[in-house]
């Protein structure tokens, strides 16, 4: 029997249900083992120690004594190599396996070809064809175009449904006119005998044009078979001719959209109503795309925002929206061989930038960093670094000797005591001029998850010492801060208020004479949360 006899499939062979399930892409190692290091140093610490488990002080001592009988090596064990520039106001790292480690290893700086991570050279290997891998960025163009289709498409059913409806109209109202004139014209007892038509009449668009309410936008007076997809889902006219006939019999050019929305021709014909069309406004579109490439400055457009769509062929993985930076390398397609393909090497043009803040704080704070000159190249000492960054977080920079001093109020020092403040507490700060705040924080970091809240920094000026200069602490308007949280919560971030207490000069230059960290333990940072209030969520 057919049903007693083995089967021929081996266990390792996938059914065609299977075969037509698509498989999941391979994205690489797991996020937590990327990312396994909070700070690009290393630390050794003893196991957890629990007083109802005296098996655990055992595992103590003996991880104690390993440690004693073969100590760990020295942190930081490497030390990356920066350059500041004063053009960007920027420490730039060029080295790679430094770029990976300090975004790796605590989301340090950003990529100066790329959003967030630096991983420019990697997008442009998916592109062109040479690595097969997950980028986060091509992901977000193909989503982006597949909802501009998706917009585009639903706007077409739309103008569809419109346009169906008032065809439906207009034959409703040429049938309704044909019974007026049939009651008016026979007499009651042989309105029987007279034939009703058989389908309704068709609806030229001269006689839609003459029905009340046609300022509705309409594509054309054609039905919308008569308009062919494109493939980014608008639809363009279709005629066996450049005309169509018109009422008369006569050829006539084909309907065109007029400036209020209503269908139009260029005839001849001296009516009234190809007069009153003549003077407003007309459109043509063409049936054919003539280009297929665009600039960033192009205004949006069905045919431009989905480039490089044809019919016959499937769409670039990428997107025209990522074009390459580096023009001298060829593209490659599908018919490409992998000899050619390894020919191929492509530059790495990209480059880190950190803020003067991190570079700071992993200077002095964690010390795997060096920042060197950018003139004569030397190494700046923590003081030097302190310095520089001070001076260029004015503007213009105060590097003269004859401009003012610097204060303990600087917008560094106020950033930086910020930032270290919630680096120590295990957050991850980012730069927040996106949404209009200073910093943003993230729980673990931006691949992981959104940030959750926006920071502003206000300096307070609390120490009496400050009365005696006349400074005044730093007035917000109700406005500014009701526009803040508006565009916070449309991102469901909560706006932080951080007040840091600045010390007055003369405690500032005696603490900082001792050394630099007696003089940022003078910063007192305080942290106020604002909620939006609202009258009917908030009853």
């Amino acid at each position: 029997m057919a049903e007693n006899q083995p089967s021929t499939t081996e266990p390792g062979a996938s059914t065609p249900a299977n075969a037509a399930r698509p498989q999941p892409q391979q994205r690489g190692h797991p996020l937590h083992q990327i990312y396994s290091l909070p700070v690009p140093i290393r630390t050794f610490p003893l196991p957890a120690f629990y007083p109802n488990n005296p098996i655990s002080l055992l595992h103590v001592a003996y991880a104690w004594l390993g440690q004693l009988w073969s100590p760990p090596p020295k942190e930081p064990s490497l030390v990356h190599q920066g350059t500041w520039s004063p053009a960007t106001c920027s420490v730039h790292i060029t080295d790679n396996k430094a770029i990976r480690a300090l975004w790796e290893q605590g989301f340090y700086g950003k990529g100066n070809l790329s959003r967030s991570e630096p991983n420019w050279l990697k997008r442009e290997q998916v592109r062109r064809g040479l690595e097969e891998a997950h980028v986060s960025e091509i992901l977000t163009v193909q989503r982006r175009q597949e909802r501009i289709r998706a917009k585009w498409e639903r706007a077409r059913l739309e103008q569809g449904v419109i346009q169906q409806t008032r065809l439906d109209e207009a034959r409703e109202t040429e049938v309704n006119e044909a019974e007026a004139q049939v009651q008016l014209a026979v007499p009651n007892a042989s309105r029987a005998s007279v034939p009703q038509p058989a389908s309704d009449p068709p609806v030229t668009p001269e006689k839609l044009l003459a029905l009340p309410n046609s300022s509705a936008h309409v594509v054309s007076a054609k039905d919308l078979n008569a308009f062919p997809e494109l493939p980014n889902g608008t639809s363009t006219p279709r005629t066996s001719s450049d005309q169509t006939p018109s009422l008369n019999g006569t050829k006539a050019s084909p309907p065109i959209l007029v400036g209020n929305g209503h269908v139009g021709n260029h005839s001849g014909s001296s009516s009234d109503e190809t007069k009153s069309l003549k003077r407003r406004k007309s459109v043509r579109f063409s049936p054919e795309i003539k280009s297929t490439t665009f600039q960033l400055s192009d205004p949006p457009s069905p045919i431009h925002s989905i480039a490089n769509l044809k019919t016959d062929e499937a769409p670039n993985p990428n997107g025209e929206l990522l074009e390459t930076l580096n023009g001298a390398v060829p593209e490659l397609d599908e018919n490409t061989s992998a000899a050619e393909k390894q020919q191929v090497v492509l530059v790495d043009k990209e480059h880190l930038q950190l803020m003067p803040e991190e570079a700071f704080f992993l200077s002095f704070g964690l010390g795997v960093l060096t920042v060197n000159d950018a003139v004569s190249g030397k190494p700046l000492s923590t003081m030097e670094l302190l310095t520089l960054f001070r001076q260029h977080s004015y503007f213009p920079p105060r590097i003269e000797p004859e401009e003012p001093a610097l204060q303990p109020d600087d917008k560094f020092l106020l950033h930086y005591s910020v930032y270290h403040h919630f680096r120590s507490l295990g957050w991850v700060p980012r730069g927040g001029i996106k949404f209009g705040v200073d910093w943003l924080l993230y729980t673990r970091g931006p691949v992981f998850d959104h940030a959750e809240f926006g920071l502003i920094v206000i300096p307070s000026y609390s120490d009496p010492l400050w009365k005696e200069t006349n400074k005044q602490n730093v007035e917000k308007s109700w406005q500014w801060l009701h526009a803040t949280i508006r565009v916070l919560s449309h991102v469901t971030k909560s706006l932080v208020l951080v007040y840091v207490d600045v010390p007055p000069p003369s405690k500032f230059d005696e603490a900082l004479e001792s050394g630099i960290a007696n003089a940022l333990e003078l910063y007192k940072v305080r942290e106020v949360m604002v909620k939006r209030w609202s009258s009917n969520r908030n009853r």
